[in-house]
């Protein structure tokens, strides 16, 4: 093999790059359709959109019934959850007992005999269901379907509109309050070990929906969305709606307010993956302030709690007289960690760092009104978080 050869990832962006971008201006231009399309209201657009980028979503029609008045919050848990329920308790209708056992067989040679027995059980015969089966009607994907429905509903409602998002939060507070299904009869060993039956909580511990709200974050703009005006506002209502579940302590998605605050107040303006047509950088930091504020706003406490450490004394605000204007590695906590160990004591003032770049923002008249309004509201919410003295 010649020295001078290009890498696999050089060879396919010269091979494929043609296709992806021609296919990435055919999505753009049918995005585009939809975002200037004036019959369509800003839901419409965003069920619109879904389809165009493939967005993780699912039918609506019954959080659809519930959000108008339509269904209670008892009648829609109970329509949504039967199923569920159903699916859960036979074990997808006695097709896992065949399944996991097949898996335990194929495990089973890979210890020895007794080890095999104490970790897979011993090997019994499940048949193979034959009536047809409609994989979407398992126990997985009923939850999936069920939790797309219902972050895909979020991306509709404004981040301003908090009535709205509290019902869908009360929504989600019936689901976890709602009795755990009784598990199948038997439960064997290997159908224990999948990861469904595994907790025994599958409504306690809102299963699936920690791991529907990661795969949905790949609909953010710059990966699975574009920078229009319609996916930015979905993202951002979404985005509050996750905060609210988070700052009421049903789920935690601390990382994801992490993530926000630090493309807002310490990295450098990215388009991301999508770079057919990129926004200004201006465009990119307003979207990127108001995602942070919300957070800081909606559910700092619950942010903070872990992450940053608490100020230690005023030197370290010192710190942030002279650092206020670094971006991503020239921060002292950024290089702290590769090469300058010894001066991990700058991390206490990033909490500090974070308050004052909020306030930098909110004087920032290149910002649209409303990002430099969320910005000052987030200075102003992150006072009782910049503590001092060693307690």
């Amino acid at each position: 093999m010649p020295k001078n050869r290009p890498s696999q990832n050089k060879r396919n962006a010269k091979k494929y790059g043609k296709l992806h971008a021609e296919r990435a201006k055919r999505e753009h231009e049918a995005a585009k359709k939809v975002v200037d399309d004036e019959s369509l209201d800003f839901p419409a657009k965003t069920d619109h959109l879904a389809k165009v980028r493939r967005w993780f979503t699912a039918d609506t029609t019954i959080i659809d019934k519930y959000m108008s008045d339509e269904l209670s919050t008892a009648e829609t848990v109970d329509i949504l959850a039967k199923p569920v329920d159903e699916a859960y308790s036979s074990a997808d209708f006695g097709r896992q007992w065949h399944k996991q056992e097949m898996i335990a067989r194929g495990q089973r040679k890979f210890h020895s005999p007794e080890k095999a027995l104490e970790m897979w059980g011993p090997e019994e015969d499940w048949p193979e269901p034959e009536k047809e089966w409609d994989a979407s009607q398992s126990t997985e994907m009923l939850l999936w379907d069920l939790w797309y429905s219902i972050l895909h509903v979020a991306k509709r409602i404004p981040y301003t509109d908090d009535p709205r998002h509290e019902k869908l939060i009360e929504l989600v507070r019936a689901f976890k309050a709602r009795p755990n299904p009784p598990p199948p009869v038997p439960m064997t060993i290997p159908l224990k070990r999948e990861w469904i039956w595994e907790s025994g909580k599958l409504w306690t511990d809102l299963t699936v929906l920690g791991i529907s709200v990661a795969e949905v974050s790949n609909d953010s703009p710059g990966c699975g969305a574009g920078w229009l005006w319609p996916e930015l506002r979905a993202w951002e209502n979404v985005n509050a709606f996750m905060a609210r579940l988070t700052a009421s302590h049903l789920m935690t998605f601390q990382s994801l307010g992490l993530w926000a605050l630090r493309d807002a107040t310490e990295n450098s303006p990215s388009p991301g993956y999508r770079r057919a047509h990129p926004p200004s950088d201006v465009d990119i930091l307003s979207h990127r302030v108001i995602l942070a504020s919300l957070w800081v706003t909606l559910a700092g406490d619950r942010v903070f709690a872990e992450y940053y450490p608490k100020i230690r004394d005023k030197r370290d605000i010192g710190v942030v007289d002279r650092i206020l204007d670094l971006r991503d590695d020239k921060l002292p906590w950024t290089r702290s960690r590769k090469k300058y160990k010894g001066r991990a004591r700058w991390e206490t003032a990033r909490r500090e760092f974070v308050r004052r770049r909020f306030e930098v923002e909110s004087h920032n008249k290149s910002l649209p009104l409303e990002a430099r309004e969320m910005a000052s509201k987030a200075a102003k919410a992150m006072i009782p978080f910049v503590q001092f003295g060693e307690n």
